[in-house]
């Protein structure tokens, strides 16, 4: 997970942390990001489905994090 310093606290999921939980390439994740053609809708569909799980589990984190 990255660290954002100045803010003290995580940020939301990195392409790395997409690209490894949905099996895919670091490229293929960036382009579907940019909506790019050559991106078939399926892989575009699973990248945004990992990037909303990703953020949940962030978030649900940070949320314990901060409860205690």
């Amino acid at each position: 997970m990255a660290f954002e310093a100045a803010l003290g606290m995580e940020r939301l999921c990195t392409i790395r942390e997409i690209a490894q939980k949905a099996e895919l390439g670091a490229a293929t994740v960036h382009r579907a990001l940019k909506n790019s053609r050559e991106v078939r809708a399926e892989t575009r569909r699973l990248v945004f489905e990992t990037v909303c799980l990703l953020n949940e589990e962030k978030i649900a984190c940070a949320a314990r994090f901060v409860g205690d």
